[in-house]
């Protein structure tokens, strides 16, 4: 089901009868790509304080009702969207419903409240910089994305939170919380026009702001070479290496993953066989892609170290070399392929996953979530797409490098990135303590 109500919410569902649950989200356009410098941290500190109370509710009567009927209420901030969402048994529906309808059209946002909540914001940053290797993929983000609003923390800056007053949060809402920018994705075991009539009631009349059509929060950036050392008191040395990705809407998303797969994707890729099992200098390494609506980026990761942490860069970037000389094999790329499939499938287990699936893709990219369609784009991922990927992403002259943690071969390391990618221009070596 597909409809636009009168005030321009979007809803979308998808029944899935064999289920006994039912996952509904309050999707909205919105995060930290959308936010000034002085706002960063904004998005999550209102998807915070939503949850304190509304005219009708307290904070610990939203928790009541959704716990008297078995149910669960959450929600995350992410870069590019904010999703608040609940699941229940299907006949309690309406509740879910009414409860998250409540708490987004209505809350009190209260001054006392608002203060309070800081202090535990605040320590959700503490607790980034106090885990390292957090810490190390916030900052290749920041560092990779230097120039766009992509390179924001979604938690914000301490700096940002402390000053942050209920008319702050006000415009903000007022500015991206209106009808157009909103979706309510559904997935589950439901009664159609039950659930048409519930959105209808609860979110029907719901107005904000004098917008009619969704923002666009792009702000553009080109990779250049940096790398960053951020030292810490600790015994280890965590270090991403990233490099161009895949946009969220571009089908070679399909073609990185059965590529990460092989590189560090598992237990059989080649740089947790090589630097766990062959060299045993690592015990956490792998590498992942990071898509958004207009922009991606490919991370490698090793926690290991801080005398070995020259070795292991240079055996990724053997690793890396030898997709580029050798390229992947057909046997490497079907068993990449098979594992994306199977591990998608999965993935997609469960109405909160189905929920979560239709909500994000109606949102970013104005299209409907097609199980089937993905499946079919993943059968399509050829070997020769894939080989020719390596080159476009695995560019040393655009690549960013962190390390965070205890910092002892920085002379080393800083030869070795310069070796990679001085050719492209300047080179921004940054150190920083935290």
């Amino acid at each position: 089901m597909l409809k636009t109500l009168d005030n321009g919410v979007r809803l979308i569902a998808q029944p899935l009868p064999s289920y006994n649950s039912f996952a509904v989200g309050i999707w909205v356009k919105t995060g930290s790509t959308c936010e000034q410098p002085k706002e960063n941290g904004i998005s999550h500190f209102i998807e915070h304080m939503l949850f304190k109370g509304t005219e009708k509710r307290t904070a610990k009567q939203i928790a009541v009702d959704m716990d008297k009927i078995g149910g669960q209420i959450n929600a995350f901030t992410s870069k590019e969207c904010t999703c608040y969402h609940a699941r229940v048994v299907p006949d309690k529906l309406e509740v879910a419903i009414d409860v998250l309808a409540d708490l987004f059209t209505s809350p009190q946002l209260d001054p006392v409240e608002l203060e309070k909540e800081k202090g535990v914001v605040l320590e959700e940053i503490a607790m980034v910089n106090d885990n390292v290797e957090e810490l190390a993929h916030e900052k290749i983000s920041e560092l990779y994305f230097s120039g766009s609003t992509l390179s924001q923390p979604i938690l914000g800056t301490a700096e940002n939170v402390s000053s942050f007053t209920r008319d702050d949060l006000l415009g903000y809402i007022n500015m991206h919380y209106y009808p157009a920018n909103v979706v309510v994705a559904a997935a589950g075991k439901y009664d159609e026009q039950r659930l048409l009539d519930a959105v209808q009631k609860y979110l029907g009349h719901y107005s904000r702001g004098y917008k009619k059509e969704k923002d666009s929060c792009e702000s553009r950036f080109v990779p250049r070479p940096r790398s960053l050392f951020v030292e810490k008191d600790v015994e280890q040395t965590h270090l991403c290496l990233a490099f161009p990705g895949c946009t969220f809407a571009d089908d070679d998303r399909f073609a990185l993953a059965v590529l990460n797969n092989v590189l560090g994707g598992g237990m059989s890729s080649r740089l947790f066989q090589t630097i766990r099992e062959e060299k045993g200098l690592a015990y956490s390494v792998y590498s992942y892609p990071s898509s958004y609506s207009y922009a991606g980026m490919f991370t490698l990761y090793a926690g290991t170290t801080a005398a070995n942490a020259d070795t292991v860069v240079h055996l990724m970037k053997q690793e890396i070399d030898r997709l580029r000389t050798e390229r992947i094999s057909q046997e490497d790329f079907q068993q990449g392929k098979d594992q994306l499939k199977g591990n998608y499938v999965l993935s997609m287990e469960g109405t909160n996953a189905v929920m979560s699936a239709l909500g994000k893709t109606l949102l970013l990219l104005d299209e409907v979530y097609d199980e089937q369609e993905n499946l079919a784009k993943i059968d399509a991922v050829s070997l020769d797409r894939v080989n020719a990927l390596i080159d476009e992403i695995f560019d040393y002259t655009r690549m960013s490098a962190v390390f965070a943690g205890k910092i002892e071969k920085k002379k080393e390391i800083e030869s070795f990135l310069e070796g990679l990618n001085g050719q492209a221009g300047e080179h921004i070596q940054i150190s920083e303590h935290v």
